[in-house]
């Protein structure tokens, strides 16, 4: 009896080891048939914006996803599939203050899933977007010196146009003599309303708040790789 048993016990632990054996070779067969192909630094990528941010809505630590629009490839072979998705979080955000001071809001690319599984760091930073700051977060941009600018501009068309409209009155009249004295005249009684709204409008600017800033769901967004990205692949 105790020789079958140890019979026994010696055919299961063939058994087992065999299994362990093969279980092993597959396992190396399908990590040999990984590799990995970089994507080089500079490379830009499509995201489309699966979770909204903004600086009205988000506050600092909330994670959000984006999704590739279209294949990235090295050497005509599929790196990152269209529908891979890249995941972040929320690093700063602030919300518009008065002098018009905008609102913003900095993204941070954590990874991006492989077509593997395999979660890859993924360092990438905004471009071709039109509300990019010099420090690559997203901000409305309006500063109070824009404001100021416009408010200037709108001043100065006030007056234009009024001398404008009186140089053009006077021509039609005595071969246009009157519009020597008309355009001057026009001016002078033109600059104090220029003046009257310059001052009434810089005065309500200052206590105005800027905009909001806002990447919402379905929105396509740019961005370019600041490192090379190894990914793996069949």
């Amino acid at each position: 009896m105790k020789k079958i048993l140890s019979i026994l016990a010696i055919i299961a632990a063939f058994i087992v080891f065999s299994g362990a054996e093969v279980y092993c070779a597959a396992d190396k067969q399908i990590n040999a048939n990984i590799k990995t192909k970089r994507v080089p630094s500079g490379t830009v990528i499509s995201l489309k914006v699966l979770d909204s941010v903004g600086s009205n809505i988000s506050t600092i630590g909330d994670q959000f996803d984006l999704m590739v629009t279209e294949n990235i490839k090295v050497d005509n072979i599929v790196v990152i599939p269209q529908g891979s998705v890249v995941r972040g979080a929320i690093e700063a955000v602030e919300t518009p203050q008065i002098l018009y001071k905008g609102g913003s809001v900095r993204l941070y690319f954590d990874h991006i899933v492989s077509s593997t599984g395999k979660q890859v760091p993924f360092y990438a930073g905004l471009c071709n977007n039109q509300y990019i700051t010099f420090d690559g977060a997203l901000s409305s941009k309006t500063k109070y010196y824009d404001a100021f600018d416009k408010t200037t501009q709108n001043s100065k068309n006030i007056i234009v146009k009024s001398v404008n409209w009186a140089w053009d009155k006077g021509d039609e009249f005595m071969n246009g003599i009157p519009k020597y004295v008309m355009a001057p005249l026009t001016a002078i009684i033109s600059t104090p309303v220029a003046g009257t709204y310059f001052v009434g409008d810089t005065i309500a600017d200052v206590f105005k708040k800027g905009k909001n800033i806002n990447l919402n769901q379905g929105e396509v967004i740019q961005v370019q790789l600041l490192k090379p990205l190894d990914m793996p692949v069949y």
